[in-house]
């Protein structure tokens, strides 16, 4: 039955069909409206597992980018630490350029905003004028050969007689390989006693190794050799071999040993003076140590630690990198530490007797890894900027009294550092935690208060270089002689270390003292042993 709208019914039956009529239409466009919902919702549904699956591949993309920027970060820095240079300057006019934020990698966009771009400085120094390439010291002995003309007669043919008017000194320098020899120490014998046959013998001082046929000289040549020269004990055996004389490895081994035993109540009467510091400078490293009774080795560390009270450096061997070991060298110790963010060290800070102070070179050489491995100046670069502009200031005060340093620190370095920081927290906010650039902001940022904290006090460092200085020689050192025998060896290796960094300290020859030291510590008693220390040497002669 079909109504028109303008329908009027005539009858009730009519109007009731019309009735039931419209409520069948009403109900079937409610179905369609209640299919249509389904099929929307149906729709969201997918359209809400598609956007789930673009953020689930947005973050594997994002995860893969960041585990790419790592990988690259970690290859570009072995590539440079095994073929590139060691030196962290960045090429001549690098951190001079307009320094926009890239988007490349891990440094992103930002406002098109000019950074501060750092100043050119000229970097002078005086040095001695030198004789073209040579450099012979004047104290050194002359041999002279004189060379004189045969015939003095005038080359031209005039007859007359040549005469000297003057003379040209052409200096070489020349060398006499080393010279061995035996010293015989004859002890006399005496009798005469008409009471009893008795026979007296003049007595022979100590000498460093009982009843050893190795002199001073040559123990301290071979602790020379090993420590500061770097060369093997096998080699210094090859060596010995060239002149005659055979001298197993195991023997010199011995040899050394038995030299650091003798040694060791030097480093440990020169500890209490280390501590005495009102700041000392640490730090600590790999050191190969074999495992007895199988061909592998493990990994000892070296700690050193540097004052500032006397001119004193001691090494510390441990057979691990355990907190336990630096607390226990500083247990008694009170004034301020400069070392980088090693966790051990935590517990001494909380006690408030040590202060920390951290090393703004630790920080600049995370942003400096990140800028190395772009072409184009970025965010790093202008992280570098800003510690470039510190590092001018601390070279400007240099030869400063600690008080000058703290008022012109405070003066000129501190408004820097805030701002800084400023900039920092900025671009925390932009870049990704986990990226290399990432975790140099986070490292400076979680370390401010340590790095900063050198602006309160003149006698601080803006960094940690002195202790990294007295690593290096272990780090070349390593790679000639490789690994020390025992965790033995490692304690007679910090012991012989102590001692010839601490001479250089104090323009000692290490081998002068130790010679010295070596013949006279076998006799000397031990409440006399401050006289042997370097700081307090005087050489006597042989």
């Amino acid at each position: 039955m079909e109504t028109s709208i303008n329908y009027q019914p005539q009858t009730l039956t009519e109007a009731n069909q019309i009735i039931l009529l419209l409520q069948d239409n009403l109900q079937t466009q409610q179905n369609q409206i209640q299919i249509q919902q389904c099929q929307i919702r149906t729709q969201n549904d997918q359209i809400q597992t598609q956007y789930n699956q673009i953020q689930t591949q947005q973050e594997k993309i994002t995860t893969i980018e960041q585990q790419y920027e790592a990988l690259h970060h970690q290859l570009t820095n072995l590539l440079r630490g095994k073929y590139g240079r060691s030196s962290e300057k960045l090429p001549e006019g690098y951190c001079q350029l307009s320094l926009f934020d890239k988007i490349k990698g891990n440094e992103p966009t930002s406002n098109v905003s000019l950074e501060p771009k750092a100043e050119l400085e000229t970097v002078t120094y005086t040095r001695k004028k030198r004789n073209g390439h040579r450099n012979i010291p004047d104290n050194l002995p002359r041999v002279r050969i004189e060379y004189q003309l045969e015939d003095l007669t005038c080359p031209c043919g005039c007859g007359n007689k040549l005469h000297k008017i003057a003379e040209v000194i052409t200096e070489q320098l020349e060398i006499i390989p080393a010279k061995i020899y035996v010293i015989e120490h004859a002890r006399f014998k005496y009798a005469g006693c008409i009471h009893e046959n008795q026979v007296v013998t003049a007595p022979m001082p100590n000498q460093p190794i009982d009843k050893g046929w190795a002199g001073p000289g040559l123990l301290a040549d071979v602790l020379v050799n090993k420590y500061d020269d770097h060369l093997p004990l096998y080699r210094q055996s090859e060596r010995l071999a060239r002149h005659g004389i055979d001298i197993a490895r195991q023997t010199l081994c011995d040899w050394v040993m038995q030299c650091a035993d003798l040694l060791q109540p030097i480093v440990e009467g020169m500890k209490p003076d280390l501590l005495a510091s009102p700041k000392l400078h640490t730090d600590d490293t790999v050191i190969p140590v074999q495992v007895e009774g199988r061909n592998k080795t493990k990994e000892g560390r070296l700690w050193v630690y540097l004052g500032c009270k006397k001119p004193c450096v001691i090494f510390d061997y441990s057979p691990d990198r355990q907190h336990k070991w630096a607390e226990g060298f500083l247990k008694n110790y009170k004034g301020y530490l400069q070392a980088d963010a090693y966790t051990g060290y935590d517990k001494l800070f909380k006690t408030k007797d040590i202060i920390e102070v951290a090393c703004m070179a630790h920080a600049r050489r995370k942003f400096f890894e990140v800028a190395r491995a772009y072409k184009t100046p970025g965010i790093a670069t202008t992280a570098l900027s800003y510690i470039g502009r510190l590092y001018k200031i601390e070279r400007q005060i240099k030869n400063l009294e600690p008080l000058q340093k703290r008022a012109l620190r405070k003066r000129e370095a501190k408004p820097i550092l805030k701002d800084y920081k400023k900039w920092l927290l900025t671009q925390q906010a932009r870049v990704l935690p986990k990226s290399p650039l990432g975790k140099a902001i986070n490292y400076t940022l979680n370390n401010w208060v340590a790095l900063s904290r050198y602006l309160g006090n003149g006698i601080l460092d803006i960094d940690n270089n002195r202790a990294e200085r007295l690593i290096r020689p272990i780090t070349v050192g390593r790679k000639n002689w490789n690994a020390v025998g025992s965790d033995r060896g490692g304690v007679a290796a910090a012991v012989i270390y102590s001692l010839i960094e601490t001479c250089k300290l104090n323009k000692i020859n290490p081998y002068d003292y130790l010679r010295d030291v070596l013949a006279r510590l076998p006799n000397t008693i031990y409440r006399d042993i401050k006289s042997l220390f370097p700081y307090n040497w005087k050489s006597k002669t042989f």
